[in-house]
């Protein structure tokens, strides 16, 4: 029995009213560790919702690491399974989530089968401009997500064999074009200096621009001739300065040495005109003796049938040839490429040809169109002095052919089978 002070236990109703006190005391008591349950399962559901994975109409497009943008899954897909797990009854919250994982990763790998493989990527054509589909997101399996690269592009160098080149022609035949009568228009000159060939280009000394003109020739990788004036038959005039047969010794002597001055690089002589200074015996001992002082070479334009030139020239030790023909004596264009042509046989039958020219506009046009052509056919261009060597006229000995076909020594013309074995002789510097 609860001990109760004297003056409450005198009052009934006081008695009662401490009674009911200490039971609302135990109410409120009840009251609270109710609330306190109903706290501490509200934040159990708060963290249940938090952990499980959100439904695919909420979700937001995810972005692959390619960078474009891909949607959910439609319904259907694992999120919609998980979402079904956690509303099914008689299962806890926990069941439900490893249930809508499980489900999500199973549609991931299926997502996963129908995207596009690496090695789809690899065996596209190499160079192609096609780049591949990025990997669509799967939902519940983000780590797959991140992990997933775009495959890099891939350039295969296809090796192209280059065509083999078709074999050059032997060299067959040499022809050494001579251009007379250069220095007089710097013009023409000018533009036989430009043609593609190692020619023979001849300069008459009383040019004005002649010692600029021949450096420039020689420059250009032609070979330098003085184009001698002598005296003809007839009343023609050779020029200022022209060898004649009556001149003293001394006099013809002066005269050739101030022309041979002024061809700067000149390497061997032929004669302009001269159809009576080539037929003077004497003079021509004085001519030829002087060239072979000086080392110098001769080409016998064939002015004349009646010419000593080539045989007085072979008599003192200079390397000597004579004329096979003339290009442009017609300068009609289709005259000047039959005589191109005719040159041409002549060198196939006989090795070698040597043809002499003028700077006409219709001989240099010609010659541009030809001598590109000749070396497929297997025909060289050869210098005046490659000739001569070829047809064995260096020396003083038998064998030289002046003129093809035409060999009063060897009594037969001399035939080169194949020049192309003649390499030091045609490849030879043109000024040596």
């Amino acid at each position: 029995m609860p001990i109760i002070e004297p003056s409450v236990a005198r009052l009934p109703f006081l008695s009662r009213i401490a009674r009911r006190t200490a039971r609302h005391g135990l109410a409120r008591r009840l009251v609270a560790a109710l609330r306190a349950g109903l706290v501490l399962a509200g934040a159990i559901l708060v963290f249940l919702v938090a952990v499980a994975p959100e439904p695919s109409s909420r979700r937001p497009a995810e972005r692959s690491p390619s960078g474009a943008r891909t949607a959910a899954p439609e319904q259907g897909s694992g999120s919609e399974a998980g979402h079904r797990s956690r509303s099914a009854p008689g299962r806890s919250a926990g069941e439900a989530v490893l249930s809508g994982r499980t489900a999500g990763a199973e549609a991931g790998r299926e997502t996963a089968d129908r995207a596009p493989s690496v090695s789809d990527a690899e065996t596209r054509p190499a160079g192609s401009d096609q780049k591949p589909n990025p990997a669509p997101a799967v939902v519940g399996s983000s780590a797959s997500n991140e992990n997933r690269e775009t495959p890099p592009e891939r350039s295969v160098a296809v090796v192209v064999p280059r065509p083999a080149e078709p074999p050059k022609p032997a060299i067959r035949a040499a022809i050494a074009v001579i251009l007379d009568d250069l220095g007089i228009d710097a013009e023409a000159t000018r533009r036989a200096i430009r043609l593609p060939a190692p020619l023979t280009l001849s300069f008459l000394p009383y040019g004005r621009d002649t010692p600029v003109l021949a450096r420039e020739a020689r420059a250009a990788g032609h070979q330098v001739f003085v184009h001698l004036p002598m005296e003809p038959r007839g009343g023609e005039d050779p020029g200022p300065m022209a060898l004649l047969s009556g001149l003293p010794r001394e006099e013809l002597r002066r005269r050739l040495l101030w022309a041979i001055g002024r061809v700067p690089g000149a390497v061997g002589a032929n004669n302009h005109m001269g159809s009576r200074l080539t037929a003077d015996g004497r003079a021509m001992a004085e001519v030829m003796g002087e060239l072979a002082r000086l080392s110098l070479t001769f080409v016998d334009s064939m002015t004349t049938p009646a010419s000593l030139a080539g045989a007085i020239a072979r008599a003192n030790g200079v390397p000597a040839i004579a004329r096979d023909l003339f290009l442009d004596d017609d300068p009609a264009p289709a005259s000047i490429r039959a005589r191109l042509a005719e040159a041409e046989r002549i060198a196939r039958t006989f090795g070698t040809a040597v043809a002499i020219g003028h700077p006409r506009p219709t001989t240099l046009a010609a010659l541009a169109e030809w001598l590109p052509s000749l070396a497929a056919r297997g025909v060289a261009i050869a210098p005046a002095t490659t000739v001569i060597e070829l047809r064995g006229c260096r020396g003083s000995g038998r064998g030289c052919v002046l003129r093809a076909g035409r060999d009063p020594d060897a009594g037969e013309p001399a035939r080169l089978p194949l020049l192309g074995a003649l390499g030091p002789v045609v490849g030879a510097r043109w000024d040596q």
